[in-house]
């Protein structure tokens, strides 16, 4: 008896840090969409990498790990992947609405279940399918013209595919981090993704360099803190909690997305809006049970 309650606590105490987890890593995005658009993508990308890669590194020193692994090239592609999802994932924040680009990047799990049956052979199930039509079918109701235009929103169509390719790219990324647990240690594998992201944008950064203002330099510093918190959280919750239960508490950061959309930014939500993100929900719901399955 004693047992179960402690495990039905210690789930619970899992869900919390997911709760946690998304409630910073909305902050972050708020962040990203407060600062001035004179500073670019890719030098917010390099700060919020440079402070990632600097607490990752004492934590890999302090526990005396080989600091480099094991599977370079799958590390590396990591990084990649990682670097082009977070740049297209802040494009899109900056350019979108901040509910519809959160809606976006949560098409990922969807992703994940197509790119798992090409990549690593995983069976194309009737479950997949029916995940990826109900998916689909909400990110056509949020995008319909005629619902954008009751809200007074204007998308550009390159903004929206430059959301979907980092959803793609988190979706990818994610499949490598899979792999790469089964050796790797996690610290490991989360520093190669900013120390990927500083070697590559270091150079376009030096040679277009701006200098952030005081009020730039708090949101950057902002972007920094929220992600590490969230990425702390997330590690610690996701950890023997079935990717279902993750996945369905990881998207109530839509909900704050959503939230902070309309408290700061002065962002409208209808019940289009509403049924599109359930769906997109549902079909994350149901792709990632098969995930679970089968991974």
């Amino acid at each position: 008896m004693l047992i179960e309650i402690f495990n039905q606590n210690n789930n619970s105490f899992k869900k919390v840090n997911l709760i946690f987890a998304s409630f910073f890593f909305s902050l972050m995005t708020v962040c990203v969409k407060k600062i001035d658009n004179r500073i670019p993508i890719y030098e917010l990308v390099f700060f919020r990498s440079l402070f990632s890669l600097f607490i990752t590194s004492l934590i890999i020193n302090k526990r005396n790990l080989d600091p480099w692994g094991g599977n370079k090239p799958l590390l590396v592609l990591r990084g990649i992947f990682g670097t082009i999802a977070l740049v297209c994932i802040f494009y899109a924040i900056r350019n979108m609405p901040l509910n519809i680009s959160t809606v976006i990047q949560y098409t990922y799990p969807i992703f994940i279940s197509i790119f798992a049956g090409v990549l690593i052979n995983e069976k194309i199930t009737k479950n997949l399918i029916i995940a990826s039509v109900t998916g689909w079918l909400g990110i056509l109701i949020i995008l319909n013209p005629s619902q954008l235009s009751s809200l007074n929103i204007e998308l550009n169509n390159i903004s929206v595919l430059v959301a979907f390719l980092g959803a793609i790219s988190t979706s990818l990324a994610y499949i490598t981090v899979k792999k790469l647990s089964l050796t790797e240690d996690v610290f490991i594998i989360i520093k190669y993704f900013p120390l990927i992201s500083v070697i590559t944008l270091f150079p376009i950064v030096f040679l277009n360099w701006v200098t952030p203002n005081f009020n730039d330099l708090i949101w950057i510093i902002g972007i920094g803190f929220f992600t590490q918190a969230g990425q702390t959280f997330l590690t610690i919750g996701i950890k023997k909690l079935q990717t279902t239960e993750a996945a369905t508490i990881n998207y109530l950061q839509v909900f704050f997305g959503s939230l902070w959309g309309i408290l700061f930014f002065n962002e409208l939500i209808n019940i289009n809006f509403i049924i599109g993100s359930s769906l997109v929900l549902l079909g994350t719901i149901i792709s990632t049970s098969k995930i679970h399955k089968k991974i």
